[in-house]
């Protein structure tokens, strides 16, 4: 598959959106093609992480794409499924995650770069379905430790928020989240859930199944619910709390 390749300072992951301000011109035009009326690509682009060194995850040597960016050579193929062209030229998009796949080649000569991928198998894994409830309990436990570390953290802060604000702002964004039955759509929405560096959210999308994924994530969970239960974790902006259920 030949689709326009589009590095970011983000991962994305199947089946959850993604909002993207495109400003530079190269991607500007990337996203005309990509939305004209025909289009090869209905619609479509692959996105990767975008990395400052040769960093290796699982052994696979980085991308590089367009003007010597470094980025991974793992990524998710990006649907658009809203497009607004603002007067001066810049889009913003609303993309959603559709495939994992790896980035063979990358075609550099052209108004924007073009990725030759090779989309990636959905695998379950051993257990994988095993594994669902006990990450959904590890979830709704991390979750309400999110809740409690927030809230005492604001109470701390010299403000003139009331702590019953904060707390009812808390309960709008930290609803109680019930993940899908499918593996690996419930092993997507937790990486997306999970407030921790983009390099461990890359490493959740390399993993190869939804078994590795859950296990992974199964391990985080505990491990943040600890550290934002010892207050070793940075204060986390409500407005940075951000699940999306499709």
């Amino acid at each position: 598959m030949r689709l326009p390749y589009f590095p970011l300072h983000a991962v994305l992951f199947p089946h959850l959106p993604l909002p993207l301000h495109v400003f530079e011109e190269r991607y500007r035009a990337m996203a005309r093609d990509a939305l004209a009326p025909g289009s090869p690509f209905a619609g479509r682009f692959v996105v990767s992480m975008i990395t400052d060194g040769p960093e290796v995850v699982e052994g696979r040597e980085p991308a590089i794409g367009a003007e010597g960016t470094r980025a991974r050579s793992i990524g998710t193929v990006a649907e658009v499924r809203s497009a607004d062209e603002l007067p001066d030229g810049r889009w913003i998009l609303l993309v959603v995650g559709i495939d994992r796949a790896e980035i063979d080649r990358i075609d550099r000569d052209g108004p924007y770069p073009l990725a030759e991928v090779t989309v990636l198998p959905e695998i379950a894994g051993e257990g994988a379905d095993g594994l669902v409830p006990r990450v959904q309990q590890a979830l709704d436990g991390y979750l309400a430790t999110v809740k409690r570390f927030v809230a005492a953290t604001a109470s701390q802060q010299q403000t003139q928020t009331e702590p019953t604000d904060v707390a009812t702002s808390l309960d709008a964004v930290l609803k109680p989240i019930r993940l899908p039955e499918d593996a690996n759509a419930a092993s997507y929405a937790v990486a997306g859930v999970l407030q921790v560096e983009l390099t461990r959210k890359q490493h959740l999308l390399e993993l190869p199944d939804a078994a590795s994924r859950l296990r992974a994530e199964l391990e985080l969970l505990r491990r943040e619910s600890r550290l934002l239960a010892d207050g070793a974790m940075p204060p986390v902006a409500p407005g940075d709390l951000r699940y999306h259920p499709n």
